[in-house]
């Protein structure tokens, strides 16, 4: 009894824990609305890059949803990225309707190079704006929502502005392990110390990353990812090391992606993350450490189901139970999740953890990643990335190389 009431109170600690965390992130990352205003003869102009590759599915709508802001202060460059289906030939046609828009076309990728991170990089070349927005091919943006984040960034003086989509899936079992992820990723990054100033702590959203040009270039470019498999938060990494300040929203409101469309989609696409497991360690211990990581998280249910044989266990795991289901909705609406799926959450975890273990054992086995078309080395991989998940004290973890 004595070694089950210790569990049972690190496991409570644990979600104590967490719960302040996850309270505290929700108050610091808001959720911004969109403020429809008229266009200002001084406002800057903001670049926004957008690379495809492959991307004929979900490109045309998700294009077309960028060019409904009549902001005339925006300048769209479409960039594709080596595709061998429509992708060009759906920017092309896109782009000719705006004369806002451009389409970039690349035929090789050089050696050392990310595909994402140099199509990305293309563009800059040609982009002309003060402010630049590096987003994902597949993300809805709402009108509005570019100058809004812009003004937001201003107004905060912030080099640095990223915004976190709703996202959105046909696949129920990623719907379902959106919510854990979430929890998951914000302790990872320290969410909610991303925005002060002297925090090692770094986010960075693919869909939308709003960066201010002489910083971005004050840090060494995209130049200093091209080879960071986690481009987006490498980029707050790079900012912050350049000095500049950074900062997240929620940008539900006014961005929606469209993930995965399959589970077994997503699997796959987890399999990159492998490139970022520790070298030291044998991958079994990764993966116990991961198994033990979901039993803390499933501790309040684990709990509720020892009721039938400990009913103050169970007691305490019912409101353990309720509070985290309730912590799991209140994320969901401040992020754009789905409320139904979050009130699922010890599936999700279980799924999740499944998702987790999975990638361990399969991703880079054969010591190369596959990403967008293009087999990457994953000690190349490794060499090249500039963020880290853990804080280093009394270095700049974040230092860029030309």
């Amino acid at each position: 009894m004595i070694f089950a009431s210790i569990l049972v109170a690190i496991g409570l600690m644990y979600w104590i824990i967490q719960l302040a965390l996850m309270v505290r992130t929700m108050q610091v990352v808001p959720r911004i609305s969109i403020a429809r205003r008229a266009s200002k003869s001084d406002d800057a102009l903001v670049s926004v890059i957008v690379p495809a590759r492959d991307e004929e599915r979900d490109l045309e709508a998700a294009l077309r949803s960028r060019l409904t802001d009549p902001d005339p202060h925006l300048q769209f460059i479409f960039v594709d990225d080596r595709s061998t289906d429509a992708t060009a030939a759906i920017q092309s046609a896109i782009a000719a309707s705006d004369a806002r828009a451009e389409v970039l076309q690349i035929e090789e990728l050089p050696e050392d190079w990310l595909g994402k991170v140099h199509a990305m990089q293309h563009g800059l070349q040609h982009a002309r704006g003060e402010w630049i927005l590096l987003s994902d091919a597949d993300v809805h943006v709402a009108p509005g929502m570019v100058r809004t984040a812009v003004d937001f960034a201003e107004e905060r003086g912030l080099s640095h502005l990223a915004a976190i989509p709703s996202i959105q899936t046909p696949s129920l079992g990623l719907r379902l392990c959106l919510s854990p992820m979430l929890r998951l990723l914000i302790i990872a990054v320290r969410l909610w110390s991303v925005h002060v100033r002297g925090s090692t702590a770094v986010m960075g959203v693919g869909a939308f990353n709003l960066v201010r040009r002489d910083m971005l270039e004050s840090a060494g470019g995209l130049n200093a990812l091209r080879m960071e498999v986690i481009d987006d938060i490498g980029l707050g990494a790079i900012i912050k090391s350049a000095g500049g300040d950074s900062s997240v929203i929620a940008g539900c409101d006014g961005l929606r992606i469209a993930w995965y469309d399959t589970f077994g989609e997503f699997l796959v696409g987890m399999e990159r993350g492998s490139a970022r497991l520790p070298q030291r360690l044998p991958r079994f211990l990764i993966a116990l450490g991961c198994i033990l990581l979901a039993l803390c998280d499933l501790g309040p249910f684990l709990l509720l189901a020892s009721g039938a044989f400990w009913p103050v266990l169970g007691v305490i795991g019912l409101i353990a139970s309720l509070v985290v289901i309730s912590l799991s909705v209140a994320m969901a609406r401040h992020f754009g999740l789905s409320l139904a799926a979050s009130l699922f959450v010890p599936v999700g975890q279980i799924l999740g953890a499944c998702a987790a273990v999975r990638s361990i054992f399969v991703g880079g086995r054969d010591g190369t990643i596959t990403w967008r078309g293009t087999d990457y080395d994953i000690d190349a991989l490794r060499d090249g990335a500039r963020f880290q998940f853990h804080d280093r004290s009394e270095q700049d973890t974040y230092q860029h190389h030309d």
